[in-house]
């Protein structure tokens, strides 16, 4: 292992392995909604809390925190110039997330304690290779990394003994662990949105002023024990009144980063786009105690943000740390163009038409084609060395 490429450098595996799970959990959510072909899955998998558990949960515990886990492996070496693992300690972690999904897709009849253990040791270690050189270097502004992979292993137990109690859907505490996302998207692309345009542009970056940062993460920390309000309309009217708040907090961010320039470049405008995706799901919760419009705000922010930047950033980062040129291709802009497609459709095509399985369906496949055609690109680049 010790001279694996594949285990060089945390984002190599769990960039891979992330990107191929998503592409095929998309697909398999994708092919649930086809009556032909349930009863297949139904005899194939046996998933904790059954599928329309699985389906979030693994998107955001599996799909989302394999790339989040390997970007802040990666990033903290980045900041502190300390390793954040060994190859061994980097595989370890890498098998723990590989056996939490197995888990979740066939591990139904397991005892609860397993199925906790098994879910949170990835984020658990994960959260410890990146504090300890972050302690080490007495770089406390960056502690925000491993205290993001400790709160979602303490949402994933709340998740799973919630679900395993009331066999229930537990659909605040999944809105509560996206505005935990949306607060870690915050905190990144504040800090490498304006990074990337003025390197790439060759203009001053912009600085932003601390209280704009504090009324852009401030209120989503907010949101998250908001969530457990059981009033619905106490819950909907402070939820409305944060959101006003990030509304115009992010809209000042997205105006002072815009640039005319960026979109001649799609590694800038992608990542652009997908963060101003945010203010669509902001005013859906504006209205949220007038219009009632379901599940659309959360998957705006899933599709649209947080799976939009993922595919940006995993070519940015795939490229750049193995010594390529940081450049688009034909592959790059058809996944960022696949996602922003799928995030549309899930979203405002449902809000403005209703309901529907063949839109739910569409969507999936090209979500699920996005990353496919990410992972054809980038898998010879994760598992050879770098280029120089």
């Amino acid at each position: 292992m010790k001279s694996s490429a594949f285990f060089s450098v945390g984002f190599r595996p769990f960039f891979a392995s992330g990107i191929f799970f998503g592409a095929l959990a998309i697909l398999i959510w994708a092919g649930f909604w086809v009556p032909q072909l349930q009863l297949s899955f139904d005899q194939v998998m046996n998933p904790v809390g059954g599928f329309y558990f699985w389906h979030p949960h693994e998107l955001i515990m599996g799909f989302s925190q394999a790339i989040i886990i390997g970007f802040l492996l990666t990033a903290a070496r980045n900041w502190t110039g300390l390793e954040t693992t060994t190859p061994l300690t980097l595989g370890i972690i890498w098998l723990t997330w590989l056996w939490a999904r197995f888990v979740m897709a066939f591990g139904e009849g397991y005892s609860i304690n397993l199925i906790v253990l098994s879910q949170i040791l990835p984020p658990l270690l994960a959260a410890a290779s990146i504090a300890s050189p972050i302690i080490r270097k007495r770089m406390w502004r960056n502690l925000f990394a491993p205290i993001t992979l400790l709160m979602l292993a303490l949402f994933d137990m709340a998740l799973l003994h919630q679900q395993h109690e009331s066999h229930t859907q537990p659909s605040q505490l999944f809105y509560a662990v996206m505005y935990m996302l949306m607060f870690l998207v915050a905190m990144i692309a504040g800090r490498i949105i304006p990074f990337f345009t003025a390197n790439k542009l060759g203009i001053e970056k912009w600085i932003e002023p601390k209280l704009l940062l504090l009324t852009s993460v401030v209120p989503l920390l907010l949101l998250m024990p908001i969530q457990a309000i059981s009033d619905h309309m106490v819950r909907s009217y402070l939820t409305s009144g944060l959101a006003a708040v990030l509304l115009i907090s992010h809209g000042i961010r997205l105006y002072k980063w815009h640039h005319k320039h960026i979109w001649q470049h799609p590694m800038l405008w992608s990542l652009w786009v997908s963060y101003a995706l945010m203010l669509i799901g902001f005013i859906l919760l504006c209205v949220q105690p007038i219009f009632n419009f379901g599940s659309v705000a959360l998957h705006i922010f899933a599709l649209g943000s947080i799976s939009g930047l993922i595919v940006s950033m995993v070519s940015r980062v795939s490229l750049g740390h193995t010594g390529r040129t940081i450049v688009h291709d034909r592959v790059i802009i058809a996944a960022i163009l696949c996602m922003l497609i799928a995030a549309l459709i899930r979203t405002l095509a449902i809000a403005v038409f209703g309901f529907s399985v063949g839109l739910i369906i569409t969507s999936a496949l090209f979500a699920s084609i996005s990353l496919a055609l990410l992972f054809a690109r980038f898998v010879v680049i994760w598992i050879t060395p770098r280029s120089n």
